[in-house]
């Protein structure tokens, strides 16, 4: 602390050194000055001395002339008679002699010196002398004695004494709030029996008198100890503001308008002619406001909206579904298992319902569902297995096609069609741009008061690895833009991988299962054997498209081949696509030791004695099952990239910014066993962590809710403009959106996708043409009855 005093002084001297040049220079300027007025007043001294002399020689001269006119006789004859004689200076100084004139000429001569000096003396004192000289003296005294550390202390003098008062008023504030807190926790423990009869009151939740902010209020501190005072023995009637004299007066007001505000029901206002009411009697609570009040008010009164509310209505809608193992298909899921967990919120989860002939292109193992409810319960028992716990939350569906051109699952109609008005509440849009490029119906921000979107995929990427790359690129960073504008209210960004997008923030909210951190536990143990922990080595797990990692792999493995033919690294695949034919074909003409097994969950057992996993990907936003192989205390080995930047911090994360380094990362890796993970690394991983980051993000603020009118009026004319050109079929089907996909069916398990409808403008070709060459059996177009 002394030094930084120490440190803070040595600056503020610097800060003061011109001011110290200018108050020295100003000083010297003080002494000449002092100096010339000196020498001035001694010189005009000298001259006024000097003409008082010559005045007292004229006057000495004229006493000593003798006076003729009065007696000229007597001067005459004694003139010459002394002068006649030798000794006349002594017969001045003697008696007189007998027979002369009896005149003292000394005594008179005296007598008119003295008369002179007496009637001059006033004039020769000159009294301002003395005073000047004195004054002079002390100046150039207290000038000489002034130095810079002097001047600056002085300068600074006001600021700390500034500095010493705000730190007492912190302190007092913090005496306040101590008191304000032991209040409120005396009023806590005292209110149980009050607040139970004022639950009685307001009715049971969900009927028409326990509307959500009363409740709220009631639970609410403020409420608390008003109703602690009432039992204390306060007269019947009183406000909880009635018993909190002892607090300072702005907290007082702070009491009073907490409490009437948070008592105001929904859709009413008290207005600014209300304040007059607020407090006992006809006092009014803004006597005590002062700005600091004022600002809090005014915040408080602005729409906010959490998901850690009670009571709020969550619809999670997706773009995939099990048993097809993508990440939009079991994120999505996890994240309706954990924020329905704590049973604050109602959840749903709203997949899409593929036809048969879609089910057969894309579920693994040749897995089919008859009806929703048979893959509802799919889904339900996969997520109970995966999360070790039975959660409450809704499955329901929308009408969706496999648009094999893309690899993706595009809606059919208008999904917010399938959302009662009465759940409409908190929309969670995962890849809303997916969602909403053929949307042609209800604006979702319209639908519901809450709309968060989260960004699984880097579009840009596919799109650039395909014909025509940068013109597509360019056109779908624009209508990204769009979609999300129009309909989320806010944007959370997995990772800086993707795109900008408006109103985005960026935080990693997906997390792992606890099963696959039993399984790092597990593997963490040494084996009761002596053994290595793990026995087999690399492997790679990812849907089987080249845009998945797969075109990095084969050229890295190609690389460390030609480096060491003689020492291969041999590489499992787990993962099916519509690319593996080809993939599995350009590993046998490099002669590579790639061996593929096709689709497999990654918690599968044969999959836990693998040592490595290896991700070149830079497709991805966030790779979950990088995350999921760091659960299992595996080593992982990625990409330098914006993809890999939450699993950097991890100390079995192997980062490589070249070829050359991944061979050696995946060597290194490949010879030495993992470190066990750390209790801090495991917790970064839970979906509980990654529920509480979700939460916080998801938060929208009053400038979320109500945007300019700038604002407001651009994303109405883009949402038109948009749900125009998507309602025109001829622009849809060239696009890519599909036949007969802009209606809804007229039940959910009615829509068959057409045979041929994949030729859009934007897609890719290649892959086009090899999804139209396989035989699919349903008419185009068709509906079932």
């Amino acid at each position: 602390m002394r030094r930084a005093e120490t440190g803070n002084d040595g600056q503020m001297t610097l800060a003061l050194a011109p001011i110290g040049q200018r108050v020295s220079i100003t000083l010297e300027g003080v002494k000449r000055n002092g100096q010339t007025l000196l020498s001035s007043a001694q010189l005009q001294l000298q001259k006024q001395f000097s003409q008082r002399e010559d005045a007292t020689e004229v006057l000495l001269g004229r006493l000593a002339k003798p006076d003729t006119s009065r007696r000229p006789g007597i001067r005459k004859s004694v003139s010459e008679a002394n002068m006649q004689k030798p000794r006349f200076t002594r017969a001045l100084s003697t008696a007189p002699r007998e027979g002369s004139p009896q005149i003292d000429w000394l005594g008179a001569f005296n007598q008119k010196i003295n008369q002179a000096r007496d009637k001059n003396r006033p004039k020769f004192q000159l009294p301002f002398r003395s005073e000047f000289e004195e004054q002079a003296r002390q100046l150039m005294h207290s000038a000489s004695n002034v130095s810079l550390e002097r001047v600056a202390s002085q300068i600074m003098e006001k600021p700390r004494e500034a500095l010493n008062s705000a730190q007492q008023t912190l302190n007092n504030c913090q005496q306040n709030l101590a008191t304000l807190k032991l209040s409120l926790r005396k009023g806590f423990s005292e209110s149980r029996a009050s607040l139970e009869e004022r639950l009685q009151v307001l009715g049971e939740p969900g009927s028409p008198s326990s509307s959500g902010p009363r409740l709220t209020a009631l639970l609410s501190r403020v409420s608390l100890l008003g109703a602690a005072d009432n039992e204390s023995g306060s007269p019947s009637g009183s406000t909880p503001w009635d018993n909190s004299q002892s607090l300072p007066s702005y907290l007082q007001s702070l009491v009073r308008r907490d409490s009437v505000e948070s008592l105001v029901p929904e859709g009413q206002s008290s207005g600014e002619g209300d304040d007059d009411a607020i407090g006992p009697g006809t006092g009014s609570s803004k006597q005590f406001w002062g700005p600091f009040q004022r600002e809090a008010s005014r915040r408080r009164k602005q729409p906010r909206s959490s998901l850690r509310e009670d009571g709020r209505q969550v619809t999670i809608v997706t773009t995939a579904a099990l048993p097809w193992m993508t990440g939009t298909a079991v994120n999505p899921l996890l994240r309706a298992a954990y924020l329905a967990k704590d049973g604050n919120r109602s959840v749903t989860l709203m997949i899409p319902w593929l036809a048969k002939t879609d089910q057969e292109r894309i579920f693994p193992n040749n897995i089919t569902f008859e009806s929703p409810e048979d893959q509802e319960k799919y889904v339900r028992d996969w997520a109970r297995q995966r999360t070790g716990f039975s959660s409450d939350f809704t499955v329901t569906f929308y009408p969706g096609r496999y648009a094999p051109e893309k690899c993706s699952i595009l809606p059919v109609g208008d999904p917010t069609a399938y959302v009662p008005d009465s759940a409409a509440d908190v929309a969670i849009l995962e890849e809303p741009e997916h969602l909403t490029w053929y949307h042609h119906g209800r604006r979702w921000t319209d639908k519901f008061a809450h709309v968060v979107g989260v960004v699984h995929t880097n579009y840009l990427d596919y799109a650039r690895r395909e014909e025509g790359g940068p013109t597509k690129e360019a056109l779908l960073r624009h209508i990204n833009s769009w979609v999300t504008r129009v309909h989320c209210h806010k944007v959370v960004k997995l990772s800086d991988a993707v795109q900008d997008l408006p109103r985005q923030t960026t935080e990693f909210v997906h997390g792992v299962a606890e099963s696959f951190l039993a399984v790092g536990e597990k593997k963490a143990k040494d084996p009761l054997n002596g053994g290595p922990r793990f026995s087999r080595g690399a492997y790679f797990i990812g849907k089987c498209v080249w845009a998945k990692g797969y075109t990095e792999l084969l050229e890295f493995l190609t690389r460390q081949h030609n480096t060491a033919p003689q020492d291969p690294v041999a590489v499992d695949c787990f993962g099916a696509g519509e690319d593996l034919d080809a993939v599995r074909q350009e590993a046998e003409r490099r002669r590579l030791s790639v061996n593929f097994h096709g689709a497999r969950d990654h918690l599968h057992e044969d999959i836990h004695e693998y040592r490595v996993f290896i991700n070149p990907s830079t497709s991805d936003v966030v790779a979950t099952t990088t995350a999921e192989a760091l659960a299992m205390g595996k080593w992982v080995v990625v990409a330098e990239h914006p993809s890999n930047t939450f699993f950097s911090q991890f100390n079995n994360c192997l980062v490589y910014k070249s070829p050359e380094e991944f061979v050696s990362h995946v060597q290194h890796a490949l010879s030495t066993d993992p470190a066990p993970i750390t209790p801090e690394d495991r917790t970064r991983l839970t979906w509980e962590a990654a529920t509480e980051r979700f939460l916080d993000v998801a938060e929208l603020t009053g400038k979320d809710l109500t945007p300019s009118p700038v604002t407001a009026a651009v994303d109405s004319a883009v949402s038109a403009a948009h749900n125009a050109l998507c309602g025109v079929e001829v622009l849809r089907q060239a696009a890519g959106a599909g036949a007969n996909t802009k209606v809804n069916p007229p039940n959910l398990v009615d829509f068959e996708p057409s045979a041929h409808d994949v030729m859009g403008l934007f897609d890719d070709r290649r892959r086009a043409v090899k999804a139209s060459a396989k035989t699919v059996k349903p008419t185009a177009g068709a509906v079932r009855a």
